[in-house]
């Protein structure tokens, strides 16, 4: 059994990155792993203050729910982060979550049990795959940086709508891609 979170960056409780994240927490518990799903807008983080207190310490100074979901994630074996596409590049509050991870790279195994992650970016646009490259290749060289043994390349996925995902064939490779590594 895997221990895996899912980091839904969605503000939208309805959108697409919250149906594939049902779809995960319907679907994985079935074949024995736990399933944590954490809605990022819900959680109060503020923006990393460049202060890099948490160089010295291993722990932001910021009063707020980042350092309890780092110590939450670093329990997990597996980490699926999920974002939507705004304005070209992950929203602003996935962007914040990502930032806040400086305070982790103190440790030698900055996400602790975390072995296996992956990143998932939705967009409206069908052809996102070609577009949104470049923000897809950020976040996984950061999975990179925290030393997370087995990470994918990311996946993109344009075109759906909540209405179309859970009859989408690219969405249900992309879990069966996910089910893989977890066997791997």
């Amino acid at each position: 059994m895997s221990r895996i979170i899912v980091l839904n960056g969605s503000p939208r409780k309805n959108g697409v990155d919250s149906s594939i994240a049902s779809m995960i927490s319907e679907e994985f518990p079935k074949e024995g792993h736990d399933v944590e799903v954490v809605n990022i807008c819900d959680l109060d983080i503020g923006g990393c203050k460049g202060c890099m207190s948490c160089r010295k310490t291993g722990v932001c100074v910021q009063d707020d729910d980042m350092n309890r979901m780092i110590e939450r994630i670093r329990k997990k074996d597996m980490l699926i982060l999920m974002a939507p596409i705004y304005f070209a590049a992950e929203n602003g509050q996935t962007k914040t979550f990502i930032d806040r991870f400086t305070s982790a790279f103190t440790e030698k195994r900055p996400l602790g049990d975390v072995r296996i992650s992956s990143v998932l970016l939705t967009c409206a646009d069908p052809n996102g795959s070609t577009v949104f490259a470049a923000s897809l290749k950020r976040i996984c060289d950061v999975m990179g940086y925290l030393k997370v043994e087995n990470h994918d390349d990311g996946h993109i996925l344009g075109g759906l709508s909540p209405d179309t995902v859970r009859e989408s064939p690219a969405v249900r490779e992309y879990l069966e891609g996910l089910k893989s590594l977890l066997r791997d």
